[in-house]
C-alpha cells in the first residue's frame, strides 16, 4: 500500500515510517496539515494516517480538505490523537476520518486497523466499479428503450385514428410501454376498424408482441378484409412468435355504417356493453372466442356477431385493468361498480366522463398494477367523414394505362375466402386513382355481395327490414354459404385511359369497366325498388347507391350479370 504519514512531531513519522517499511508499505511523510493536503495531491496514496495537534492546518481541517478535493476517490483516513474522551473520537469522525489510533502506538493493532482499512478500500473500489457498470448498463437501457419507443410510435401509433369523430377513449400504460393495444382505422369503403388488445404482461415485453399484430391490423384493413380474416391472421403471426405463455386478449370491432351494423368479435376481453338513448345496457357482447396466440383457429372461430346499429347506441370496450382496478384497501373497482353507471341516471353522453371520474376517485393514490383502457363508440357520428387523410393509406399515383383483368371463384373458393381484398389490392397495384378507392371498393363490393346473396345464396333483402330479421339475415347468410356446394362468380376488369389533356398532352383519367357474372337462377330487376332518399332501413339501398356513383349500370342476361362504368378523373 501506499500510505501518507501526516504528523508535526519528528519522532512519530520516524517510528511509523520504519514499522510500515517493514511490513512492505511504501511510505511518504508531511510536516503539518497543509503540507499533508499538497502530498496527497501529488502521491495519492492508498491510507492517510493524520495527526490532529499540527500547525499551519490541524488535522481536522487537513481531513476535510483532502475530502473535499477528492471526493470521488475513497481513501480511509486514520486519526492518530491522545485523545481519549467520546466527544474528541466523534470530532475525528465528523471531520472525515474512518477511524482512529492512540497514542502510544502498537504494532499489532496499527497494522490490524491498516488491514482492515485495506479491506474497506478494496470493497469500496469493488462497489465503485459495479455502480459504475450499473450507471453504464442504465444508460445502454435507457437508449435502447428510447429506440424501442420511436419503433413502437412509428409502428403502433402511426396512422391510429383513435380522434374519429365516433371515438372517445383513455389509456394508462403501468409502465413506459402499453401492454393494452389500442388502434382504430378506416377501410376502404369508410367504415370504421377498431382493435383492443391485452397483452400477457406489462411494458416491453408486451409491447414487442403488439408490433406486429398492429401492423397487421393496418395492412388488413387497409386491403379490406373483415375482422375476422384479421384475428385469424393475428392468431397465425402470435402463435409463430412469441412464448407458449403468453397470449392476447382482444376485441375487434367494426363500425358499418352503410349497413347500419355492429361486427365484434371478442376474445377473452371483458363483455362488450352496448348503451342505449336512455343511458340503459341494451346489449351484452360476451366473449365467445379465445384469446389470440393460444391456439389454431377453425372457421367457427372466426365468426362475428353482428349487431343492428341504432343511431342512439353508444359502446363501451375497456381492458380487464378497468374492472381489476384496486384501491389503497387493495378492494377491485369491479364489473357491478362500473355497470352500476348504465341505470339511465346518466345522460349517455356525460357517461364516459362519469365512469372516469369514478375510477380515479376510487384509485385515489394507490399504486397502478395494470394498463388501463377505456374507449367508447358513439354511433351517431360514426356517418361523419373521417378526415381525407384518414382514409387509410394511399396508393401512389400511376399514370393511366390500359389493361385487364380477370377472375374466377368457385363455391369452395367462396366458401373459404373473402375475395374481395384481392380484387381491390389488384386495382390499386394496377392502377391506383387518388381519391377513388372508397368509391371503387364500394362500387366492386356492393356488386359482389349482390351477386354471393342474391344470386348463389337466394337471400332476400326484405328480411333486413326489421331488428329481428336483420339478424336472421347474417345467420342465413352464414349458414347457407356454409353449405354452398355449387355456383360460381366471375369477376371481369377492363382499364380504359380516357382522352388527352389538351393543356399538357397527358390522358386526363380512365374508365374502369366492371362486369361481374354469377350463375345462379337470376332476378327480375323491375321488381327491385332500391332508392337512397328517406331510406332509413338496411336493405333496397344498393342498386341506387351503384347508380349514384358509377357512370352506368346494366344488367343483362337473367339478371345475373352486372356492367357498371366508373369514370375518374387526375
Amino acid at each position: 500500500m501506499k500510505i501518507l504519514i501526516v504528523d508535526d512531531d519528528p519522532i512519530n513519522r520516524t517510528i511509523l515510517q520504519r514499522l510500515l517499511g517493514k511490513e512492505g508499505h511504501e511510505v511518504f511523510t508531511a510536516v503539518n496539515g497543509r503540507d499533508g493536503v499538497e502530498q496527497f495531491g501529488l502521491h495519492q496514496p492508498d491510507l492517510v494516517l493524520l495527526d490532529i495537534r499540527m500547525p499551519m492546518m490541524n488535522g481536522y481541517e487537513a481531513a476535510q480538505e483532502i475530502k473535499r478535493s477528492h471526493a470521488g476517490r475513497f481513501t480511509p483516513i486514520i486519526f492518530l490523537t491522545a485523545v481519549t474522551d467520546e466527544e474528541g473520537l466523534v470530532q475525528c469522525i465528523d471531520a472525515g476520518g474512518d477511524d482512529f489510533l492512540t497514542k502510544p502506538f502498537n504494532r499489532t493493532i496499527l497494522q490490524a486497523k491498516i488491514s482492515a482499512m485495506e479491506r474497506i478500500r478494496r470493497l469500496h473500489a469493488r462497489l465503485s466499479a459495479q455502480k459504475e457498470e450499473l450507471e453504464q448498463h442504465q444508460e445502454r437501457l435507457h437508449q435502447e428503450l428510447e429506440v424501442g419507443q420511436h419503433i413502437f410510435a412509428n409502428i403502433v401509433r402511426s396512422g391510429n385514428l383513435l380522434d374519429a369523430p365516433c371515438l372517445n377513449h383513455w389509456t394508462v400504460p403501468m409502465t413506459l410501454f402499453n401492454g393494452d393495444l389500442l388502434v382504430a382505422s378506416y377501410n376502404p369503403a369508410g367504415g370504421l376498424h377498431i382493435m383492443l388488445g391485452d397483452f400477457t404482461g406489462h411494458g416491453l415485453s408486451a409491447a414487442v408482441a403488439a408490433m406486429p399484430v398492429a401492423d397487421i391490423f393496418y395492412e388488413m384493413t387497409a386491403q379490406g378484409f373483415s375482422i375476422g380474416d384479421m384475428a385469424e391472421a393475428m392468431n397465425v403471426k402470435l402463435l409463430s412468435i412469441m412464448p407458449r405463455r403468453m397470449f392476447c386478449a382482444a376485441c375487434l370491432i367494426e363500425v358499418d355504417h352503410r349497413q347500419k351494423s355492429l361486427n365484434i368479435w371478442n376474445g377473452g376481453l371483458p363483455d362488450v356493453l352496448v348503451i342505449d338513448g336512455s343511458g340503459r345496457l341494451a346489449h351484452r357482447v360476451v366473449s365467445t372466442r379465445m384469446p389470440l396466440g393460444i391456439a389454431p383457429m377453425t372457421r367457427e372461430d372466426r365468426k362475428v356477431e353482428i349487431l343492428e346499429m341504432h343511431p342512439d347506441y353508444r359502446v363501451f370496450l375497456f381492458s380487464d385493468g378497468v374492472t381489476e382496478a384496486t384501491n389503497a384497501e387493495d378492494q377491485m373497482y369491479g364489473s357491478e361498480r362500473l355497470e352500476a353507471h348504465f341505470d339511465g341516471s346518466h345522460a349517455p353522453g356525460t357517461l364516459f366522463h362519469a365512469i372516469l371520474d369514478d375510477l380515479e376517485a376510487f384509485r385515489g393514490d394507490a399504486r397502478q398494477s395494470d394498463d388501463v383502457s377505456l374507449l367508447e363508440i358513439v354511433c351517431e357520428q360514426a356517418s361523419q367523414e373521417p378526415r381525407e387523410s384518414a382514409r387509410g393509406r394511399q396508393h401512389a399515383a400511376i399514370a393511366p394505362n390500359p389493361w385487364q383483368a380477370s377472375f374466377f371463384f368457385s363455391a369452395q373458393t367462396l366458401k373459404s375466402v373473402d375475395p374481395l381484398p384481392t380484387i381491390i389490392n389488384a386495382v390499386m397495384n394496377l392502377q391506383a386513382p387518388i381519391g377513388h378507392r372508397e368509391r371503387l371498393y364500394t362500387i366492386l363490393a356492393e356488386l359482389f355481395s349482390n351477386a354471393l346473396d342474391h344470386g348463389l345464396l337466394k337471400l332476400d333483402t326484405r328480411t333486413k327490414k326489421t331488428p329481428e330479421g336483420f339478424v336472421q339475415y347474417y345467420t342465413q347468410r352464414e349458414e347457407r354459404l356454409a353449405r354452398l356446394e355449387e355456383g360460381s362468380i366471375r369477376i371481369e376488369l377492363d382499364h380504359v385511359p380516357r382522352a388527352e389533356n389538351p393543356g399538357n398532352g397527358e390522358p386526363a383519367g380512365g374508365e374502369i369497366h366492371i362486369a361481374i357474372e354469377d350463375s345462379g337462377a337470376g332476378f327480375e330487376l323491375e321488381q327491385i325498388h332500391s332508392q337512397l332518399t328517406g331510406n332509413l332501413g338496411h336493405g333496397g339501398r344498393g342498386i341506387a347507391l351503384l347508380r349514384s356513383l358509377c357512370h352506368s349500370l346494366e344488367y343483362h342476361g337473367r339478371g345475373n350479370r352486372a356492367e357498371a362504368i366508373y369514370r375518374w378523373s387526375l
